[in-house]
């Protein structure tokens, strides 16, 4: 059976965003904003202790003076990057990435990632590796392992994490390892064994086929288990609390028909038909499971909740004490997101109509919408960026009290608070009203008028003034 808890979160993990970011990427004070725009293709803005330029859809970056953070991208998603005084990290694609840290005793210590080159330094020579997959290499501190090598993989690996080494030849055929507790061999498909002592012994003959073992020896119940795949596997507590058994068993697909019960959490777990029915419930962990595959589908645990109807229209819902949101997608036409974040009594709400209109508020109190995002899922950072390159209308209401609205991927722009107005008509006209001047320019300073209490004066040729 597949673990549960892995289940709900990876499904998180791919249909929301993050629930909490530590630093915003653009401009979100409350205080009077100082912004430059040409068309959709540059925008500028600076507020206090906040600094943004936009080269759309080139090139995008965002400072903030407080923590000395900064968010770069280039064509984004394709590279990010954001960094403090003592840490950096960027992104190729989300495939090649790179991390770095500073640590007050030894420096800055580095990290990248990617399918072939990796490489990472620090202050000592014990702390720097290299290597070119899959012909040599060496990692420290990765996939929870002190050391992990390679040569001309899977012809040759070996790993180490506290205690315990292990090697491999063509992995993962054949290996061997150990430490003063751990006893592990693995010769597939003839045998293989790993042994914990006082924690778990775990066998196989003919692998997959012939599979059994003890585990959670040292916990209050251990359990023993029996597979002879993929006809029969079968799991027994060892004071018979927990019993599950499973019948005709295929990776991914689940069970022809299987069943299981804890008598100590009050779990039971049942499927027929591999993944088309599967039912669970546990009273201790808040655990409920009801799917239908594929008109419906309901799986709650703990404060978190998801419920499918058609592999196309999902709800989710999370209620703890940080945080309470809701969250519905018919994929890929609709998606709508309500979060209350209790601890600062602020929400967020977001609706996307694909690819015809978007609306967010954030929690900071900003407005946004506009006509055509054609962009199918949720992403402000994707929405900010590339937009405005094809909306026909946006409208904006800021913290700081301005508002914007733009029409035909920005060819009319104004922007106006209470007391001032200004509006953008790329390479034709800017105009500008506020308390103590008003201001016309025409093919951006070729000829401008400017007046204020006390004159009137003329611009000729950009440098002329009259």
């Amino acid at each position: 059976m597949i673990n549960k808890n892995l289940v709900l979160i990876l499904f998180f993990l791919v249909c929301t965003e993050s629930l909490f970011s530590e630093y915003p990427f653009k401009p979100v004070s409350p205080y009077p904003s100082e912004y430059k725009q040409f068309w959709f293709l540059y925008q500028s803005e600076k507020r206090l202790g906040e600094e943004e330029q936009i080269f759309r859809p080139f090139f995008s970056t965002y400072k903030e003076t407080k923590s000395n953070y900064r968010y770069d991208t280039f064509l984004f998603p394709i590279y990010y990057s954001e960094k403090t005084d003592y840490w950096r990290v960027w992104s190729f694609l989300f495939f090649v990435t790179g991390t770095e840290t500073y640590h007050d005793d030894l420096g800055w210590d580095e990290d990248t990632l990617s399918p072939f080159l990796i490489w990472g330094k620090g202050e000592t020579a014990r702390e720097s590796y290299f290597g070119f997959f899959p012909l040599f290499g060496r990692l420290r501190g990765k996939a929870s392992y002190s050391e992990l090598n390679f040569t001309l993989f899977p012809l040759y690996s070996n790993w180490k994490y506290k205690n315990y080494n292990a090697h491999g030849i063509l992995w993962p055929l054949i290996m061997w390892g150990g430490s003063e507790v751990r006893n592990d061999l693995r010769i597939l498909p003839f045998y293989s064994h790993k042994i914990h002592k006082g924690k778990y012994e775990r066998y196989s003959i003919l692998w997959p086929f012939i599979q059994w073992g003890s585990n959670n020896e040292d916990k209050r119940e251990p359990f023993t288990y029996k597979m002879f795949w993929p006809l029969y596997l079968a799991k027994d507590s060892e004071f018979g609390n927990m019993k599950a058994r499973a019948f005709l068993w295929f990776p991914i697909f689940g069970s022809l028909f299987s069943y299981g019960y804890d008598k100590r959490t009050h779990e039971k777990d049942l499927n027929i038909l591999f993944f088309f029915f599967q039912y669970g419930q546990n009273d201790d962990e808040d655990y409920r499971k009801l799917i239908l595959f594929p008109f419906y589908g309901y799986y709650r645990f703990a404060y978190k909740e998801t419920r499918f109807f058609t592999p196309f229209y999902f709800r989710l819902s999370t209620d703890s004490y940080h945080i309470k949101s809701s969250e519905t997608y018919f994929i890929p036409f609709w998606w709508r997101t309500n979060r209350t974040y209790v601890q600062w009594g602020r929400e967020e709400n977001y609706y996307k109509l694909w690819p015809l209109f978007r609306w967010h508020e954030d929690r900071e109190g900003n407005l946004t919408w506009n006509l055509l995002s054609l962009f199918p899922i949720k992403s402000e950072l994707v929405e900010r960026i590339w937009d405005p390159v094809w909306s026909i209308i946006e409208y904006q209401k800021l913290s700081n009290g301005e508002k914007r609205l733009s029409f035909l991927m920005r060819l009319y722009t104004q922007r106006w608070n209470e007391e001032e107005l200004h509006i953008h008509v790329p390479l034709l006209v800017e105009y500008s009203s506020t308390p103590e001047k008003t201001s016309y320019q025409f093919l951006y300073g070729l000829f401008g008028l400017e007046k204020n209490k006390d004159k009137t004066t003329v611009q000729i040729f950009w440098w002329i003034r009259l």
